[in-house]
């Protein structure tokens, strides 16, 4: 599965939320909330950034894995076999009947 427009949808205080699990420095984090509202420039136009996160970056597969932590931990207590890379997910079961009762 692909979580479709991932990226386009962060809630920037949720992934704070889950960056400040992680680190307490005051500075870094400051820093991390700058960067993620930093905005677009498109025709010589600054557009602000209130959700979302650009893709392709070195950082993206860190921001998404701290995003979809709780989908990795549901998907394990429900003892599924799944792989997981930024917001591309494989769930391997046994039948295609058990994939539709997946989630």
């Amino acid at each position: 599965m692909d979580l479709e427009k991932f990226f386009d949808g962060v809630n920037h205080d949720v992934l704070m939320a889950g960056v400040a699990r992680q680190m307490q420095d005051k500075d870094m984090l400051r820093l991390i909330r700058r960067f993620l509202q930093a905005g677009m420039m498109a025709n010589g136009v600054e557009t602000p950034c209130y959700e979302g996160t650009p893709q392709g970056g070195p950082l993206s597969p860190l921001r998404s894995n701290i995003l979809l932590t709780d989908l990795d931990l549901e998907l394990e207590k429900r003892q599924l076999s799944f792989c997981r890379y930024a917001d591309d997910c494989n769930i391997y079961v046994r039948s295609q009947r058990s994939g539709q009762r997946v989630m």
